[in-house]
């Protein structure tokens, strides 16, 4: 998968939140971790290791979210 392409399994939302629309593996450097649908990323939440929602939002500005 295209790193931008994990946009596709989260809805941005107004208060800043990203949301898991469906589920997936996150690989970083450090684990393997499953995401749920449902799951909630706000700034400052790591996650293996990255700050996922600054990380999403950083893609987003790049690729359109």
């Amino acid at each position: 998968m295209a790193k931008h392409e994990i946009l596709g399994y989260f809805e941005h939302r107004r208060d800043g939140a990203w949301i898991c629309t469906r589920p997936f593996t996150l690989t970083t450097r450090d684990a393997s971790i499953d995401i749920r649908q449902g799951m909630r990323f706000d700034y400052g939440k790591r996650v293996g290791g990255v700050d996922l929602a600054e990380y999403l939002e950083r893609l987003g500005s790049q690729f359109g979210s």
